[in-house]
């Protein structure tokens, strides 16, 4: 595993590996379905987490994004149910542009139990549980609806051959805080991006024993839009393959 030397600690990680097996992005694969109008994951900004917490569970109810400094404080933090509360931490490389965001946000389950079925979408519903690849999805397709007919016919990465692999699921926190998104170049010559989640329902009887501030969130280390671009467009450094 390769990191910026510069942010080694921070969660995201250029992991240069050896790609197992990813879903490629396309016209058919399913979207995410805000209920809400939907602000921009083409780039992030102050409520990016706050979007992500919309799409995710398709939750038009008020919120507010904390935007945590540093590492440390996003560590430390955790997201509010009433009134709803996300928080958000950006991993910047040298020059300042995001190459990752980390996301702290309540799943749908813990919403309809607190502030009624009309909260959020039921994730008992095939096709409503959303995950943080699907945010992935969600930013390739508004970073290319961005672009000019020419422009993405210069694309070195073009959105059909990015391929997005399954979520890596933590269960703790302390192993999600370690834990990071990827941008890698696949044994198959694609460009994989690979999100880092951690998972866990409110209503699964699993996790009924944990405190109550761990039950009911769900958090995504994603790759942030500025870097999923740039390396489309071939302007940021290539990943290279190995073995893990």
């Amino acid at each position: 595993m390769i990191r910026l030397s510069a942010i080694a600690q921070l969660p995201l990680a250029l992991t240069l590996v050896v790609a197992s097996s990813g879903a490629a992005l396309s016209a058919t694969s399913a979207t995410l379905s805000p209920t809400s109008p939907a602000k921009s994951l083409a780039s992030t900004h102050d409520d990016f987490c706050g979007e992500v917490q919309r799409r995710l569970v398709a939750t038009s109810l008020p919120l507010r994004n904390v935007i945590e400094p540093d590492f440390e404080s996003f560590k430390l933090s955790k997201p509010g149910i009433e009134p709803l509360r996300t928080h958000q931490f950006v991993v910047r490389n040298s020059s300042g542009m995001p190459i990752g965001v980390s996301c702290k946000t309540k799943s749908a389950d813990h919403l309809r139990a607190v502030h009624g079925a009309r909260a959020a979408a039921d994730p008992n519903v095939p096709g409503n549980p959303h995950s943080c690849r699907d945010v992935h999805r969600e930013m390739i397709r508004e970073i290319v609806a961005e672009l000019s007919a020419a422009e993405r016919a210069l694309l070195r990465e073009p959105p059909q051959r990015v391929m997005l692999d399954a979520d890596v699921l933590r269960y703790t926190g302390s192993q999600w805080v370690k834990s990071a998104a990827e941008a890698y170049r696949g044994e198959d010559g694609r460009l994989h991006l690979r999100a880092a989640a951690l998972f866990a329902e409110w209503e699964d009887w699993r996790w009924k024993i944990m405190p109550e501030s761990w039950r009911g969130n769900h958090y995504c280390h994603l790759v942030a839009p500025e870097y999923i671009r740039a390396l489309m467009r071939g302007a940021a450094r290539e990943p290279t393959t190995t073995s893990k």
